[in-house]
């Protein structure tokens, strides 16, 4: 009995060391080895967000980009296309033919998509700190766009990416068209006849059923960068035709939300004051 009950005080003594072992090992690789997705998304130079994007990852990338306290605190949104190499372009959409009044009052007219072309280091600069580089602000064309702070991204084919790229070339031609038109209107020393001439190339263009304008309410900043990459991820579309709301910054919270785990999303640089208080 008593040689019983040594074996069995032994027996019991090793199974609690290795118990307590196995403690302190799940405990360290829990500390210092293992990262949650939250962890590692802390640390400098990760290449993940607050959530990270499932999928298998093809060549090229699309971005919904928001600047919180862009459009006099209303919020800003952008579209941002990363290629294979790595090099990006922001496209961004404003009204241009009226000023800030009228559209505020609802008036339709021409935008312009502005386009700020990155190399792949710039692009890597960027989705670190939301900030485009300096030589794209040479005028005061892109300040809506100097900072942004949230992103929405998933990856896409070159084919995809080919389609979105090709769906940014109508507002593209048309902001152009009209820069052109409006020129020629207003030339100094224009004749009668050139200004009249002007006048009608300018007003045939404006009559096209198809030109694309801005619209503060229906048709701005957000909605061109949600339709364009409406045009290659049904999701996104889903989401256009039913939940869309007015503010591009609601909006980036009900497609976090809402779209699936084929998207990945989270901060871009760091939240000054202001942005917090409007986030």
């Amino acid at each position: 009995m008593k040689i019983f009950q040594k074996n069995h005080g032994k027996k019991s003594f090793i199974f609690l060391l290795i118990f307590l072992l196995l403690i302190t090992f799940f405990s360290i690789y829990k500390l210092f080895i293992y990262m949650t997705p939250e962890r590692m998304a802390s640390f400098p130079g990760s290449a993940q967000s607050e959530e990270t994007c499932e999928s298998e990852i093809p060549d090229c990338q699309v971005c919904y980009l928001l600047n919180l306290d862009g459009m006099k605190g209303l919020g800003h949104s952008a579209l941002l296309l990363i290629d294979e190499t790595g090099a990006g372009q922001l496209f961004s959409y404003n009204g241009m033919q009226y000023g800030l009044l009228p559209c505020l009052l609802g008036k339709e007219g021409i935008g312009k998509m502005k386009v700020i072309s990155m190399t792949p280091e710039e692009t890597a600069v960027f989705l670190e700190t939301g900030e485009p580089p300096a030589s794209a602000f040479s005028t005061n064309e892109f300040d809506e766009c100097r900072d942004f702070d949230r992103i929405l991204y998933r990856y896409i084919t070159r084919n995809e990416f080919d389609t979105i790229l090709s769906g940014t070339k109508g507002y593209i031609a048309a902001g152009d068209e009209f820069e052109k038109l409006y020129a020629a209107l207003h030339a100094p020393g224009n004749s009668e006849s050139g200004r009249l001439s002007a006048e009608s190339s300018m007003e045939a263009f404006l009559s096209q059923e198809q030109l694309p304008k801005y619209q503060i309410y229906t048709h701005n900043c957000d909605t061109a960068a949600r339709r364009l990459i409406a045009l290659i991820d049904p999701e996104a579309a889903a989401f256009n035709d039913t939940e869309a709301g007015l503010f591009p910054k609601s909006n980036y919270k009900r497609m976090c939300r809402s779209l699936s785990e084929a998207w990945g999303f989270g901060p871009l640089g760091k939240d000054t004051w202001l942005e917090k208080l409007l986030q």
